[in-house]
């Protein structure tokens, strides 16, 4: 799949406060054997973040990270900020 598009799916999902949905998707994509990169965790990371589903940005980041993707300070600080606005920081 293209990955702008992608990312604007997620996006949308996010602005939107579908969390199941950003779920749904990266489970599509991993069924069709899309490889996790740091930039598709980034982003469902923040729209986790719009949906203020912090369980979920966390489960994205566990999940990105056994993948054995390195992950950066940027994708760290998305995950806290979801934490935050969750009101769990």
């Amino acid at each position: 799949p293209d990955s702008s598009f992608v990312n604007r799916l997620l996006n949308n999902l996010g602005t939107s406060k579908r969390p199941l949905q950003i779920a749904n998707v990266l489970a599509c994509l991993r069924d069709r054997n899309v490889e996790q990169n740091i930039f598709l965790a980034s982003v469902a990371i923040a729209s986790c973040r719009k949906c203020c589903d912090w369980g979920a940005a966390l489960s994205i980041l566990v999940e990105t990270a056994s993948s054995h993707v390195k992950l950066d300070t940027i994708t760290y600080n998305t995950a806290v900020s979801a934490c935050e606005k969750g009101g769990q920081w």
